[in-house]
């Protein structure tokens, strides 16, 4: 299994799917939309803060092929390089293709950006140290993602995935 203990595949496919999913539900107590974006629909805004992002995610939910969709995302991204909500969609993108090196980026672009607006950017990172036996960088991406949430079962999720981390160590 290359070095990966059949643990962290484990980890690392259940930490996909609940984050994916989680990213992809939609957000409460999100900002009123500005002024301009009163014609896409609620269900795109509720995707991303930027209307932008949103309306092409929107895109992509409604089947169109994802391939020009995410080259157009990624296009956002370097036109505007402070576009968090671009590296974050295309780091949730990269991930769920299998492209860890690729969201690894992303996610450090976002975490550089904003460190504190996407506490699970620090989740992904640590699944991915943790993948490649980096579990000092994993406890720290942990710990930080610690101070950023409240949630009694975010920070629960969080100390089982310290005690994984910390099992698979000895």
């Amino acid at each position: 299994m290359s070095g990966m203990k059949r643990t962290h595949w484990f980890l690392l496919g259940g930490a996909v799917i609940v984050l994916v999913l989680l990213a992809l539900a939609p957000r409460t107590g999100a900002e009123a939309p500005e002024a301009g974006t009163a014609t896409e629909a609620p269900a795109a805004q509720a995707l991303s803060k930027d209307p932008r992002v949103a309306a092409i995610l929107a895109k992509l939910e409604t089947g169109a092929p994802p391939m020009p969709l995410i080259l157009e995302l990624r296009q956002l991204a370097e036109a505007e390089p402070e576009n968090t909500e671009a590296h974050w969609n295309l780091g949730l993108m990269s991930w769920s293709t299998g492209q860890f090196d690729k969201a690894m980026d992303r996610f450090r672009t976002v975490i550089a950006l904003d460190p504190d607006g996407y506490p699970d950017a620090y989740v992904f990172m640590a699944r991915a140290f943790a993948t490649l036996d980096s579990l000092d960088q994993a406890r720290a991406a942990i710990a930080t993602y610690k101070t950023l949430v409240q949630d009694t079962a975010q920070l629960n999720a969080a100390d089982r995935f310290l005690l994984q981390l910390n099992a698979d160590n000895s």
